[in-house]
């Protein structure tokens, strides 16, 4: 018998349970990621994500990240560390939503092409971290269209210097 070197098996489904750690669960569709336990996400829509994505790599702080279709449009997930609170006074923008625990991710499975969830960043298994909620969600806010013209704290009203 003479074992064939060049042949690579693909494991039938991918073990990110094993290999990451992450909670997952088997729905009727496919493989989901569900959110809680210390990992959580954020989504926000696909023409929105890429400056966000840019921002993230800049800073070394780039996770894994999937793209979703919706009814209405693309989405990008981005995983994160769960972490409370996530963002102090400054809550997201209207279009950014941190999911809650309990929610299922579809995750992409190469085997079936009728999965529509694609990685935009795939998982490492070198680098089985992820970036924390707070620098992710600081990221999105200065990524934002309008971030320099924004006042850093909401709470404290603006006052004008008088002459």
């Amino acid at each position: 018998m003479q074992l064939n070197r060049d042949a690579v098996v693909e494991p039938a489904l991918p073990d990110y349970r094993g290999v990451f750690g992450w909670p997952v669960r088997w729905q009727a569709n496919g493989l989901h990621l569900v959110v809680g336990s210390g990992i959580g996400a954020v989504a926000m829509p696909k023409a929105q994500s890429d400056a966000v994505l840019a921002g993230l790599e800049r800073q070394d702080c780039l996770g894994p990240a999937l793209a979703v279709p919706t009814k209405r449009e693309m989405m990008t997930i981005l995983l994160v560390e769960a972490e409370l609170p996530a963002w102090g006074e400054a809550p997201p923008p209207p279009s950014v939503k941190v999911l809650d625990a309990g929610s299922a991710v579809p995750l992409p499975d190469r085997r079936r092409p009728d999965i529509l969830a694609r990685w935009i960043v795939e998982p490492d298994p070198q680098r089985r971290w992820l970036p924390a909620l707070s620098a992710v969600l600081a990221t999105v806010r200065a990524s934002s269209p309008h971030a320099l013209f924004r006042p850093l704290s909401t709470t404290a009203p603006a006052r004008l210097a008088t002459l």
